[in-house]
C-alpha cells in the first residue's frame, strides 16, 4: 500500500501541472504567513490601550481629576506637619492615564510555526461589559507648588520638600515651597 501511494505521488510530481500547482501552493503559503503578521497581536506582555478615539477630553479630565485628588490629599496631610499652618497645593501633570488590560493567551504549535492568539478578558460578555483592567498608569507628575503660612522657615520648607518628594517620588527640584499671603 505504501508503495502504491509513493508511485502515485511520484507520477503526479513528474507531470508539468503538478509543478505549477506546487509553486502556487508555496506562494499562497507565503502570502498567508505575511498576512498573518499584519493581523496578529504583538508578543508584548500586555497591550497599553488609550481610551476610545472620541474620548480624548475624557482622558484630559481624568488627568485633571488625578491632580485635584493629589492636591486635596497633600493639603490635608501637610497641614498636619508642625509649623506649616494652612496651605494651598497645586500639582501639574503631563500626559494622561493609560490602561493595561488582562489577556488570555493561547499558543498553538504546528510544523515550524508557533501562533499565539490573545484575547482581552471580558468580565461579562453577555451584558457587554468592558475588559478587565490589569493596571492603570497615572499621568507623570511634573511639579508641585505649595503656598503655606510656614513657607518662609527653612526647617518647615525642608520637611515639606522631603515629605512631598517621598510621597510622589519626584526630585526636590520639582517642588516649590513659598510663604502664603495672608
Amino acid at each position: 500500500m505504501l508503495k502504491k501511494i509513493t508511485d502515485r505521488l511520484s507520477d503526479f510530481m513528474k507531470s508539468e501541472n503538478s509543478m505549477r500547482l506546487l509553486v502556487l501552493a508555496g506562494l499562497g503559503g507565503l502570502v498567508c504567513i505575511l498576512l498573518s503578521s499584519f493581523f496578529s497581536g504583538s508578543d508584548e506582555e500586555s497591550d497599553i490601550l488609550p481610551d476610545e478615539a472620541g474620548n480624548e477630553s475624557l482622558l484630559s479630565d481624568t488627568a485633571s481629576e488625578y491632580a485635584d485628588v493629589l492636591e486635596q490629599r497633600l493639603e490635608s496631610i501637610l497641614t498636619e506637619i508642625d509649623g506649616v499652618g494652612s496651605c494651598s497645593v497645586m500639582v501639574t501633570v503631563s500626559g494622561s492615564s493609560s490602561y493595561s488590560y488582562a489577556q488570555n493567551a493561547e499558543q498553538q504549535y504546528g510544523e515550524n510555526i508557533r501562533e499565539t492568539k490573545r484575547q482581552h478578558v471580558i468580565l461579562d460578555e453577555k451584558s457587554g461589559d468592558s475588559p478587565l483592567v490589569e493596571c492603570v498608569r497615572n499621568p507623570e507628575i511634573v511639579g508641585v507648588i505649595i503656598a503655606c503660612e510656614g513657607g518662609d522657615h527653612n526647617v518647615v520648607r525642608e520637611e515639606i520638600i522631603s515629605a512631598v518628594g517621598a510621597v510622589l517620588e519626584i526630585p526636590s527640584n520639582r517642588i516649590c515651597v513659598a510663604k502664603k499671603n495672608h
